[in-house]
């Protein structure tokens, strides 16, 4: 490892950039993203079909991220194709505003959104990959916790952002904030030297046998328990009679959760005990569910079963995040990412049509898929995978 303090002092500003750039985007997204589900709710006067098309619309850009970070990873690395698709979001919150009278401009602004924000996590992921290069687990739990509990702090407050933002600021005004926070964002990682890349990893993926189903089927769920959380909750919102504010607060608290659980991976140190950590969130994801079936109607105690989901939820994420970064090459976790997200298409087709089906329940779908994803994540092969000290084998692409 290298001990050069001059390296050491770059990489620290480099992380203070990652910290700063992929929260205040998550902040401007998750009030794009809000934004935009109660403005499709609301054109065809309370129908359901339009919001499960945009839901399910949003997955379909998974199908090529796979090709686009493969291509884009020969000529850049995370910090650079993180700039670019954050441009790419500052001309699409404008579209938004322009299209938000019309269904079919909203959903195809939707769409192309959602391909920007499957490029950026996979970008973000290299990212971080690169970041921590040559630190112990333990640290990279921990970082990996501090930048979850600030993103997620970030998601929370950017669905409040919308509901305040929104009523005092008609027609174009929301989206022309929207546009320039994305702008800085995408501004400053453009600007900003990176740290150099080892050549030989860039080169390398790592052999995808290598990679445990308990691992890489969670990977796959990410990306379907968010689009049924984000159906299940404005239809819930929607049939009980409240508006955009309660629609904000429920969304918020879930981004709650997840900023908590990073906090207490930082105070904890749960690398030393990954059993008691997966554990513990299958109890906190059983405790939602039974919160939510079993409390009365109220958004405070909504909003309870929410945050404690949001943990059970978050922390996997951060299991995830880690398990991989230690593992294998910048290159390879990118491949990986996308991979996982294209597949989770059909998953999300499968997991919506049944929330069609059994709407007076959709919300049950996603509180049984955190539920099942910790479950996987606590198998044997996961936990010892995660615990290893060895890198993953590669193979040349």
């Amino acid at each position: 490892m290298n001990k050069n303090p001059a390296v050491t002092h770059s990489a620290a500003k480099e992380l203070a950039m990652f910290l700063f750039c992929s929260t205040v985007y998550r902040l401007f997204s998750g009030a794009l993203l809000v934004s935009l589900t109660w403005t499709i709710l609301n054109q065809n006067e309370g129908g359901y079909w339009p919001l499960a098309l945009a839901i399910f619309c949003s997955f379909i850009p998974a199908f090529i991220t796979p090709a686009i970070i493969k291509r884009l990873a020969i000529r850049m690395n995370g910090r650079q194709m993180s700039s670019w698709f954050v441009f790419g979001l500052t001309a699409l919150a404008l579209v938004s505003g322009v299209s938000r009278d019309f269904t079919v401009g909203l959903l195809i602004t939707n769409l192309f959104v959602w391909l920007m924000i499957m490029s950026l996590e996979a970008s973000l992921d290299m990212w971080f990959t690169q970041l921590q290069r040559g630190m112990d687990e333990t640290k990279v739990r921990r970082i990996s916790g501090a930048t979850t509990a600030t993103s997620q702090a970030a998601l929370m407050i950017g669905p409040l952002l919308a509901a305040g933002l929104m009523p005092i600021l008609p027609g174009m005004g929301f989206s022309l904030v929207l546009s320039g926070g994305f702008f800085m964002v995408a501004a400053i990682c453009f600007t900003r030297a990176s740290l150099p890349t080892v050549v030989t990893e860039t080169d390398q993926v790592v052999a995808p046998a290598k990679l445990p189903l308990t691992l890489f089927i969670p990977m796959v769920l990410i990306w379907p328990i968010l689009g049924a959380f984000n159906f299940m909750l404005p239809v819930y919102v929607s049939n009980h009679g409240w508006a955009l504010f309660e629609l904000g607060v429920l969304d918020a608290v879930f981004g709650m959760g997840m900023a908590l659980i990073g906090v207490l991976v930082i105070i904890a140190n749960t690398g030393r005990n990954l059993m008691a950590y997966l554990s513990g969130l299958i109890a906190l994801a059983v405790i939602s569910t039974s919160m939510w079936l079993l409390m009365p109607d109220t958004l405070l105690l909504k909003a309870l079963s929410l945050l404690i989901l949001g943990m059970a939820f978050g922390g996997a994420r951060v299991h995830i995040r880690v398990a991989i970064a230690c593992r294998y090459s910048e290159a390879a976790v990118g491949l990986y990412v996308s991979r996982a997200n294209a597949l989770a298409t059909p998953v999300l087709l499968l997991i919506l049509s049944l929330q069609l089906a059994m709407i007076e329940n959709a919300w049950l779908l996603p509180f049984l898929l955190v539920t099942l994803s910790v479950g996987l994540l606590l198998q044997t092969s996961a936990t010892r995978f995660a615990q290893g000290h060895s890198r993953g084998e590669v193979v040349s692409v």
